[in-house]
């Protein structure tokens, strides 16, 4: 009887130390503040002067500056603004002179989009989705908050050059974890239905995307949870939208875009 006793008053421990790690582990009782530390406008202007300092210093990081491409670009994001409406960022989209296929957000709501991901794209409607995929890292804040954790507030304000550069190479090579992946795509998702663009699109993208790049670069954030796409793909297509719901195509001239492109490219 003893030996039952003490048995079982060790699983009642062992259960009552398994629910504490799991309710520390799982519930935000301590929920994460980093990135309530630091104003919008402060993170605008950090993510200015790491766009300046890499677009300046870093001959890899070639902007292209055509006014058809940027005229087009102006289209998208307007639409994908006006459905987020209370947005505190002013965006702004870079397009860069690089065949990858690309994107990545950098703090206060700048987003670099490579040529080639734009030329891989079938529709303005896909390259919408990465967008709005995009704009949801910004909104929810994942990188600033990722380079206050990793560098602290005084180091990222210290304004000394060589720490700049470091704070440029960390920016444009951040790996999100999943929980953030899943927010930017459902921030996706929710925006595209508002903005009256299929959430498909961001299914069809990620699925051809996976199809023809079997063997992909490790370091493309779209890809980053590449083993997962499945069930990203799964999530876009599973989005419940009304019965009448019809996308609202944008009036794009798409292959013009895509010339203007490759003539920019072969500059």
């Amino acid at each position: 009887m003893l030996k039952r006793k003490i048995f079982i008053e060790l699983l009642l421990l062992l259960l009552f130390f398994s629910i504490i790690w799991a309710v520390f582990t799982f519930l935000p009782i301590f929920p994460d503040r980093t990135e309530l530390k630091i104003s919008v406008e402060k993170e605008e202007k950090i993510g200015e002067v790491i766009v300046e300092d890499i677009l300046s210093n870093d001959p890899s990081f070639k902007e292209i500056k055509n006014s058809f491409v940027d005229s087009t670009l102006l289209i998208i994001s307007n639409r994908l603004i006006n459905a987020v409406g209370n947005t505190k960022f002013d965006y702004k989209i870079i397009v860069l002179n690089n065949p990858d296929i690309n994107a990545f957000a950098l703090p206060g709501g700048y987003i670099f989009i490579y040529s080639g991901l734009i030329e891989f794209t079938d529709k303005p409607e896909e390259l919408a989705a990465v967008i709005a995929h995009e704009m949801g890292h910004i909104e929810k804040r994942h990188l600033i908050s990722k380079l206050i954790k990793e560098l602290g507030v005084n180091i990222l304000f210290s304004g000394d050059i060589a720490v700049l550069g470091e704070v440029g190479k960390m920016a444009t090579s951040t790996v999100f974890d999943r929980k953030q992946e899943r927010e930017a795509d459902k921030f996706a998702l929710e925006t595209l239905h508002k903005a009256t663009i299929s959430p498909i699109f961001l299914a069809t993208f990620f699925r051809r995307l996976s199809s023809e790049h079997g063997s992909y670069n490790e370091n493309l954030e779209i890809l980053m949870t590449h083993p997962h796409n499945k069930s990203r793909i799964k999530a876009a297509l599973e989005y419940e939208l009304e019965k009448d719901f019809v996308t609202k195509e944008f009036d794009i001239d798409w292959e013009k875009m895509k010339l203007m492109l490759k003539e920019e490219n072969n500059k």
